[in-house]
């Protein structure tokens, strides 16, 4: 099985080492934060050493907050930022932060949008186009519950949306109107919940869904869908999240609790990290839970934007002052390194466009 891994990343890095733009496409003109002190309500920061090390903010972070969505847009420079419903921007690639609007909606995310906005959504289907102006659009929600939202590169105005039965939806007018396409991933009598949909990059039709029980992708824009192999022997996953490598979509990353193996008091407690090769068809389990590494159901996974082999993943509470893990695994040397820090809960992170190393980080404080 580790063999099988290994020759499955090596063809993927073979595929994109010599494609894979250092810079996104519509991002050449950013440049890096220069600044010591991030100037804000102090719910974003940044790194340069991938947590080892934070920028202190100008404003202690008060509780309860949490910021849970944070992206780089295509203006040059230019943030945009989501933290109990306020909507936040910064100009100079994450040094100033001001509030420009209220977003609806309960931990509410943020996709880029071209032109210099993003798509805001949550999961009882709020949805809406904020851009740095300050302006805030409400649009039609396709359903009463949303588990994931994507957005075509090439095309802003196209959308697909997941449900929470597992049905895709599409929008080509930016979110105004919304048809179903394909056929639900799972029977109505067998569905119990999706607890997360994330589309391909570079690939609206490539969706992978993780929900109790199982995770399911499609490769055709939901005319067809395949059960995922590999997380267990027979048994349920509880698949709470996942993502798609934006440099090779045929990787995937997902978190699942094999249930088998929380009944029988395997050490892991069931808890795993597990990548995918193809596209999301199969698993294998590339981390474990243990006595150094905390899986919690749904962590926050963010995929390298440069380097498919390496994830991010987050545990964090502000119980007792723990404070937040950043663990970063490595496909290649196959190993786990782990950054502390003292903030209750990392709940968003993006990268600077022109360097990968640049991590902005939307944090949380619980008490």
């Amino acid at each position: 099985m580790k063999r099988a891994i290994t020759i499955g990343v090596a063809a993927a890095l073979t595929a994109v080492s010599a494609a894979a733009p250092a810079v996104a496409a519509g991002y050449d003109d950013w440049i890096l934060p220069s600044c010591g002190t991030v100037t804000g309500d102090g719910t974003v920061t940044y790194t340069r050493t991938e947590g080892e090390k934070i920028t202190p903010t100008s404003n202690r972070l008060r509780p309860v907050v949490y910021t849970t969505g944070l992206v780089a847009l295509d203006s040059p420079g230019t943030l945009l930022s989501i933290a109990n419903g306020r909507l936040s921007s910064s100009t100079d690639t994450g040094c100033t932060w001001r509030q420009i609007g209220q977003v609806s909606g309960s931990h509410t995310e943020l996709v880029p949008a071209s032109g210099g906005g993003a798509y805001a959504w949550d999961r009882d289907g709020n949805l809406s186009l904020a851009r740095t102006t300050g302006g805030v659009t409400p649009l039609t929600s396709p359903a009463s519950e949303v588990a994931g939202i994507g957005v075509d590169r090439n095309q802003g105005e196209r959308l697909r949306a997941a449900d929470g039965d597992g049905q895709l939806h599409e929008s080509t007018d930016g979110g105004r109107t919304w048809k179903p396409i394909g056929v639900p991933a799972w029977p109505q009598s067998e569905l119990l919940m999706v607890y997360t949909a994330v589309f391909d990059p570079k690939d609206l039709d490539h969706v992978v869904l993780g929900s109790a029980g199982d995770s399911r992708v499609t490769f055709d824009g939901g005319r067809t869908w395949t059960v995922a192999t590999g997380m267990s022997s027979g048994g349920k996953v509880n698949v709470f999240s996942a993502t798609i490598s934006p440099v090779v979509g045929n990787l995937v990353w997902a978190m699942g609790l094999n249930l088998s193996e929380l009944d029988a008091g395997a050490p892991s407690d069931g808890r795993h990290i597990y990548m995918s090769t193809d596209g999301g068809r199969s698993y294998v389990p590339v981390v474990d839970q243990n006595s150094d590494i905390t899986i919690p159901n749904g962590p926050l996974m963010t995929a390298h934007p440069t380097n498919p082999t390496v994830l991010y993943f987050v545990f964090g509470t502000g119980w007792s002052g723990i404070g937040t893990d950043i663990y970063r695994y490595d496909g290649r040397q196959k190993k786990v390194t782990t950054n502390h820090n003292s903030y209750d809960r990392v709940t968003s992170i993006a990268f600077n466009p022109a360097s990968p190393s640049v991590m902005y980080l939307g944090v949380a404080e619980e008490s």
